[in-house]
């Protein structure tokens, strides 16, 4: 079977879809004596950019600027030049001319299910042709079962067509020893012995404002000024999230620190030096960087929405992400325990194990496989 997929977001930073795909794509190349793998990019990528296993999956750049003509024109027509046999899209987007038989993935419906979440642009974006594209596809793959279920709800998917194939924490997500390279990674970013961690982009559903007037309350609890570290870039499509606003309104603006990205290598760090990480989603389609924590050995707090329970299962101490009180409850209660925190560090360790990208990207062929017939 030959596979062409859309590589697009591969050409930037690794977030989310670029994760997802990366992992799949190292996975997918131990399986190349049954498969071909063609991955299609709109340009070629800058130096010091690397692709997953060049050695045995093929790239090809299409020449075009990412528009919406290379998605629904360009890139159909060369898979169909190419022979592909299945298109696997990583990210919701499929073309409007279907040439092939199609599995896409759709990671979450959360512009569908809170559209005031998200602006008129984005909204545009994932109008009802977009919709309609995605339900012709011959499976649709999502990452947990909350997902599922809103798939069928929301877009009226039979049942059958939607499979749940989770997602997981890479192997360099670990434990670290190293107190000298924790204490360095503190340093540079301005870190005391002591902090709050959480990750990802700054979105109207991350519930950023909640969770700093929560670390602040939580501070007053324990007598003990608390320190924030948000990692994540402003999110396309959503309207504006005022953390410093949020922050100086409730004394935290100067125990708060906001990155926008860092190297993987500074983000294992970064897990491991944390003295806690706090999750307070209002939705999410998986949850990654809970897994992430877990398997770096760090005690995490987290929402008690949506996909995040599944995904952490009894290795969390949970809230309701509406409720200040209760999440600003849950992390004082974590910071106060070194017990709780000792059993919740081998409790997500054990949590984070149980999940494999290589049984994903083997669950993945064979849905490709069916969908072939």
């Amino acid at each position: 079977m030959r596979v062409g997929i859309e590589g697009r977001t591969l050409q930037g930073r690794t977030y989310g879809v670029s994760r997802y795909l990366k992992n799949l794509l190292r996975h997918f190349a131990e399986r190349t004596a049954d498969h071909q793998f063609l991955v299609y990019l709109s340009s070629a990528l800058p130096g010091g950019v690397d692709l997953p296993r060049p050695d045995v999956i093929r790239y090809r750049t299409l020449g075009m600027r990412p528009t919406i003509l290379w998605r629904h024109l360009r890139l159909p027509l060369a898979m169909k030049k190419d022979g592909v046999d299945l298109h696997f899209s990583p990210s919701y987007f499929l073309p409007l001319l279907k040439v092939c038989p199609s599995v896409v993935v759709v990671h979450d419906l959360s512009i569908k299910v809170h559209p005031e979440w998200f602006s008129a642009e984005g909204r545009f974006r994932f109008d009802d042709i977009f919709w309609r594209e995605v339900k012709r596809a011959e499976r649709i793959i999502t990452v947990s079962l909350h997902s599922k279920r809103d798939i069928v709800s929301f877009l009226g998917v039979e049942e059958g067509r939607v499979v749940v194939i989770p997602e997981a924490a890479e192997e360099h997500f670990r434990p670290l020893r190293e107190e000298e390279r924790l204490e360095a990674v503190r340093a540079r970013y301005g870190l005391g012995e002591r902090f709050l961690f959480t990750v990802g982009a700054i979105h109207t559903r991350r519930n950023l404002e909640r969770l700093i007037t929560a670390v602040a309350r939580a501070g007053s609890m324990l007598g003990e000024p608390l320190q924030l570290l948000v990692l994540g870039a402003p999110a396309p499509f959503t309207p504006p999230v005022d953390i410093w606003g949020t922050a100086e309104r409730c004394g935290m603006k100067d125990r708060l620190v906001v990155v926008d990205f860092v190297p993987d290598e500074e983000l294992v760090l970064l897990y491991n030096a944390c003295t806690l990480f706090v999750y307070p989603s209002l939705f999410e389609g998986f949850g990654l960087p809970v897994l992430e924590a877990m398997a770096c050995g760090t005690p995490v707090a987290c929402s008690n929405a949506t996909s995040l329970p599944e995904v952490a299962g009894d290795a969390a101490a949970y809230f309701d992400p509406l409720d200040v009180e209760d999440m600003a409850g849950a992390i004082a209660r974590v910071l106060e325990d070194s017990r709780l925190r000792e059993e919740l560090s081998r409790a997500g360790l054990r949590r984070a194990a149980a999940f494999s990208w290589s049984r994903a990207a083997e669950e993945t062929i064979r849905v490709c496989e069916e969908a072939v017939g």
